[in-house]
């Protein structure tokens, strides 16, 4: 699957986290950094905090380790984005860096506490020269311009929506519109987050938010149905029972035995656009019984979906993709020959394959994990799609699918025809073999791709194989990594702060002094992640 991209080999040094002990300090107090000396975590019994709620001891917490961080108020830089506590009891509250109440675009910082013991904080905070304060470009010009520079001319699929924002860039705070522009094409479905300089009007940075299975690109759910098991025949000629729901008169794809319809109505829903790329349509059967060659791609999209879905409510306790019993939506047969399958923000979209190289790639439990994963990573860490964080990204889709598609190591193995040249699009026991790096002395430096996302994935994929072989369990390393995005990963977290995230879920939930956290610091150490 990846061609080696043309790129410049960087990182002359190997990434490691440098440990800073605090001396003479009466705890035991870590400073966290990456390789190019930026905090990322601190670490350790940081002292008892006082206030009402979690909220309150946060902002106590972070004037803790103001310095460390390089702010001088927490008040002053922070506002509080959402709080919650794990399983443990621990309250994990994450804070928006703001410049005059004004959000700063993916800093957050994370306070750790348990009953006002202060347990750590991690996140990411840039020292910014502050640009305007003021707006002077109209908002409408600001959305004009960021639909010119995505090129599409078609109709969007829905409304462009804007905030104002400070976009970190070259040391300084840019006054920005955030703009969103959603569009289906037949060459490229776009998610994007375009800023428009707020004062010259320029762009300032653009961002394809479409989470594909792999490189490059290549109607509603209805209503008031009787739940009912059907039957169906898959991508690969298999049998499948589903959950189905029977609606005037007629059987659609439609689950409503999950736990997210018992508690507000949600469904999982599976829709087929024809091969079109913008209506949908209620994929429906008289006798419940679904056979016929231009259902198959939805049954295995709809049966996937519901093994995913089982997996993170029965082994993970979460209740769908943001964890509040959304709507789980699918979208197959996207418009003809399309050899991707992708994650808009809203939903799941796969094609058909070309026949060539590519059957549906629906067709496949771990591609459906992975597009279902990138959803719930918007509601966890939110990691922006660029760079190392957009590696890590890709990478915990990849795990997830891994952990789900238990036979082998290998992702899209299902989809794959001759025609393509190579049994998959990635591996994460051997990533060497499709192109990927499985070492940070291999680190692909590269503007294609979102700065190599899929790519890079490698090098965090392998370390997540290291991990679930040596503890001989795949379960357990997804429970890891899942813990780890959801409480101790931000949206720019890069692999060092990656490593510190997973030890830290590790020692929440097994101990730091477990065999199972030994083998994750040697899991990372073994692809130059230190």
């Amino acid at each position: 699957m990846n061609k080696k991209l043309t790129a410049t080999l960087v990182m002359t040094s190997l990434l490691a986290s440098v440990f800073t002990l605090q001396a003479g300090a009466a705890n035991d107090k870590q400073v966290l950094k990456d390789e190019k000396g930026s905090v990322h975590t601190v670490t350790g019994s940081l002292g008892k905090v006082g206030g009402g709620s979690a909220e309150a001891r946060a902002f106590a917490a972070l004037d803790k380790v103001k310095a460390d961080f390089g702010f001088d108020s927490a008040a002053a830089n922070f506002k509080i984005k959402k709080s919650h506590k794990d399983e443990n009891g621990t309250a994990h509250t994450k804070l928006d860096r703001v410049i005059d109440g004004i959000p700063v675009f993916g800093e957050q910082l994370i306070v750790h506490e348990l009953d006002g013991d202060v347990q750590g904080v991690t996140g990411t905070f840039e020292k910014l020269s502050k640009g305007a304060s003021k707006a002077s470009v109209k908002e409408k010009d600001a959305v004009q311009g960021a639909i010119a520079h995505t090129g599409f001319t078609g109709e969007l699929s829905e409304a462009p929506t804007t905030t104002l924002v400070y976009y970190p860039q070259n040391g300084k705070a840019v006054l920005s519109y955030q703009v969103d522009v959603r569009y289906n094409a037949p060459d490229a479905a776009g998610n994007w987050q375009i800023f428009i300089d707020a004062v010259s009007g320029n762009v300032v940075d653009a961002i394809n938010k479409i989470d594909f299975a792999k490189p490059g690109g290549g109607g509603g759910g209805g209503g008031g149905g009787t739940g009912a098991t059907g039957t169906g025949t898959g991508v690969n000629g298999d049998r499948k029972s589903i959950n189905t729901s029977l609606v005037n008169g007629s059987y659609v794809l439609e689950d409503t035995t999950k736990h997210m319809f018992q508690t507000n109505g949600s469904k999982i829903v599976t829709l087929d656009y024809r091969n079109g790329t913008s209506t949908q349509y209620a994929v429906t059967d008289a006798d419940n019984v679904f056979d016929a060659s231009t259902q198959r791609a939805a049954v295995d999209a709809h049966y996937y979906a519901g093994a995913t879905y089982d997996y993170y409510y029965n082994q993970l306790g979460r209740n769908s993709i943001n964890g509040s019993g959304s709507e789980i939506k699918s979208g197959v047969r996207y418009y003809s020959g399309y050899n991707n399958a992708f994650w808009d923000g809203r939903q799941m979209t796969y094609g058909d394959g070309d026949g060539v190289n590519f059957k549906a790639f629906s067709g496949a439990l771990d591609v459906v994990a992975h597009e279902l994963t990138h959803g719930v990573t918007d509601y966890t860490s939110g990691l922006v799609y660029r760079d190392q964080s957009g590696a890590l990204n890709e990478s915990w889709s990849d795990a997830f699918g891994a952990v789900l598609d238990s036979g082998d190591w290998l992702l899209g193995e299902d989809i794959t025809l001759p025609g393509y040249g190579a049994k998959a699009f990635r591996s994460m026991s051997d990533p060497n073999t499709y192109g990927d790096p499985d070492h940070m002395n291999e680190y692909v430096n590269t503007s294609s791709d979102n700065g190599g996302v899929h790519t890079n994935s490698g090098i965090p994929n392998k370390a997540f194989y290291n991990f679930a072989t040596a503890i001989g369990s795949r379960s357990i390393a997804g429970k890891v990594w899942y813990t780890a995005s959801r409480d101790y990963m931000t949206s720019r977290t890069n692999f060092s702060g990656a490593r510190a995230a997973t030890l830290q879920a590790t020692a929440a939930l097994y101990g730091s002094n477990s065999s199972t956290y030994t083998a994750l610091q040697s899991a990372w150490s073994a692809v130059g992640v230190n």
